[in-house]
This record gives structure tokens, C-alpha cells and sequence, in this order.
């Protein structure tokens, strides 16, 4: 450890007397206790990035044991000792997350305090948690499987980002909501149904919605989030026809992307109003001329498009402040 971290009181004390006797200046006092404190607080950043990834390692290894475990023994259990053991692993995982939290007691005030190192692994915990609880009711059950697995991971994971919050688990929320809905739109409908692509547009835009209101922390990856489901709705319509409507809806997401960098100065909505326009474009020009454009002609289109809504972009960029561009 350098002298520097081992900065003690009386150390400091002398670096006052310093001041007081005029050697040195207030001025050159506070900028060296300044320093200091700063490279000890960047060495302690790096042992604390060191523990949050044995806390990552640990999570999927208990995750990957179960794995394994039921890998090993699945065809030989029966189906109640198939989900004994991943309601097993579940509780382990969960147990978890809860000895990190210090107990019980303690998830009301762990569930308010800022992001941590810790708390980003007992979310991540929990997230896995909801992955095995999917899994056992998966496993356990013969009606609608799918639909059920989805919805109990989703309901895992928003009661874990409620009680313990942080980005992983909210992101295992965001999937199991995709699940659920591909679930329940594949057992009600038929393939061909536009229930595919309403169902997730309408999706992608509850968790805007979520995200523009502030309900969650995490505002602008779930932002990203519902953009990109929307997207995936609308693209989907593109496969089933009339594809005027994938990328009609497509080219209409890019554009409300783009009005809302205006307002919300997120670069992720910058990125995928870049990414639908592109996409929508030469969709359109392919629809319109009945595919008489060969490949290279499409390239090129591309190209131009990309080149233009990057010179959008960047238009856009420098009209926002400098604390607005992240």
C-alpha cells in the first residue's frame, strides 16, 4: 500500500500545522488532502469492483450447480422432486441475497439506499431467482406452461425490484413481460394474428411509459427497453403483411424517438431513432418498387440513410446541453 493510502490523522494534522504556520498555502493544503483522498478512494473503488464480481461469480455458479444438478438426476426424478430442487435452488439464491442484505429487517432500509456494490449483486440474486422459480413451475405444471413460467419470473422480479430494486432484476422483469405476452398471444391466437405485433408494441410502450413517468430508477435502460420491444412488435408485422404497417409503425417509432431526444436528451432514444429509420426506409423502398432494386442498390440506400440520420443526430446532439449528452 503507497504512503498515500496510508494517510493517518496526524499526518493530516501536520499537513494543517503547515497551513497554519504559512509554509503552505490553505490553497495547497486542500488540493493535497484532496488528492489523496482521491487516489485512496479510487483504490478502495477497485477492491470493492473486485468483491461485486466474486458476488456476480458466486450467483451463477449456485445457478450453474443447479443446472447441472437437475441435468443429472432430471430424467430419474420424478416430477415433484424435479421441482423440489429448483424451488431449492430458488431459496438459496434468495437466501442470498438476504444474508448480503443483513437480514429481513433490513430490506426496507437496503431497498432505499443508493446503488451499491452491493446491492447491484443482491439484485442480480434475485434475478437469477426468478430465473429457477420460472423454471420449477415450468416443470411442475402441464396446462399452459409457457404462460405460467413467464408470469412467475416476471412476478419474482418486480417484487425483488420493489424490495431490493437495482438494474438486474428489473431487466429479468422487462424479459419475463416479453415472455408473457408471447406466451399468451401463442396460446390465444393464431400465428398470423396482429395480436403478435399489438400485444408487444403495446408492450414496449407500458415500459416507456414507465421509464418517461419515473415510476422506475433505472429510467433510461428501460427506455432502451420499451424502444427496442415496440421495434420488435412492429417488425414483426413486416413478416405476417401487410408489411406497409412493420415498417409504417417502424418508421413512426424512429420519428417519436427523435421527438423524444428533443425533450428527454437520452442518447439510447438518439441510437434507435437512427436504427428504425434505417431499417424503415429501405423496407419501404422494397415494398414500393416490388423488389426490382437489386442487392447492391439496397446497400447503397442503406448507406445513404444511415449517412443522413447520422447527420440528424448529430444535429440534434449539439443543440443539447453538455449535461444532457449521456
Amino acid at each position: 500500500m503507497s504512503n498515500s493510502q496510508r494517510l493517518s490523522s496526524e499526518q493530516r494534522a501536520r499537513l494543517e500545522r503547515l497551513g497554519e504556520r504559512g509554509v503552505l498555502s490553505r490553497e495547497q493544503v486542500d488540493a493535497v488532502l484532496d488528492e489523496l483522498d482521491r487516489e485512496r478512494g479510487a483504490a478502495w473503488a477497485s477492491r470493492t469492483a473486485v468483491w461485486e464480481v466474486l458476488g456476480y461469480i458466486g450467483g451463477a455458479l449456485v445457478l450453474g450447480g443447479a443446472v447441472l444438478l437437475v441435468g443429472m438426476y432430471w430424467e430419474a426424478l420424478a416430477v415433484p422432486g424435479r421441482v423440489a430442487l429448483l424451488v431449492a435452488a430458488t431459496l438459496a439464491l434468495v437466501g442470498a441475497g438476504l444474508v448480503m442484505v443483513g437480514g429481513p429487517r433490513a430490506l426496507r432500509a437496503f431497498g432505499e439506499a443508493e446503488p451499491s456494490a452491493r446491492s447491484r449483486i443482491v439484485s442480480a440474486l434475485i434475478a437469477l431467482a426468478s430465473c429457477t422459480a420460472a423454471l420449477a413451475v415450468a416443470s411442475g405444471v402441464d396446462v399452459l406452461e409457457s404462460l405460467a413460467a413467464s408470469a412467475t419470473g416476471l412476478l419474482v422480479a418486480l417484487l425483488g425490484y420493489v424490495v431490493v430494486g437495482g438494474l438486474p432484476v428489473l431487466l429479468a422483469a422487462v424479459g419475463f413481460s416479453v415472455g408473457v405476452v408471447a406466451a399468451a398471444v401463442a396460446e390465444w391466437f393464431d400465428s398470423s394474428s396482429p395480436a403478435h405485433t399489438t400485444g408487444l408494441v403495446a408492450l414496449g410502450a407500458v415500459w416507456t411509459a414507465l421509464a418517461v413517468l419515473g415510476v422506475v430508477r433505472h429510467r433510461r435502460p428501460v427506455l432502451g427497453a420499451g424502444v427496442l420491444i415496440a421495434l420488435a412488435g412492429a417488425q414483426y408485422a413486416v413478416s405476417l403483411g401487410p408489411s406497409w404497417v412493420g415498417y409504417g409503425l417502424t418508421l413512426v417509432i424512429g420519428l417519436l424517438c427523435f421527438g423524444g431526444y428533443l425533450v428527454e436528451r437520452a442518447v439510447v432514444l438518439l441510437a434507435l431513432g437512427v436504427l428504425a429509420v434505417t431499417v424503415a426506409v429501405p423496407e419501404a423502398v422494397w415494398d414500393w418498387t416490388g423488389g426490382a432494386l437489386g442487392g447492391p442498390v439496397v446497400v447503397l440506400l442503406v448507406g445513404v440513410v444511415f449517412l443522413a440520420a447520422s447527420a440528424l443526430g448529430l444535429r440534434l446532439r449539439r443543440r443539447a446541453p453538455a449535461s444532457d449528452q449521456r
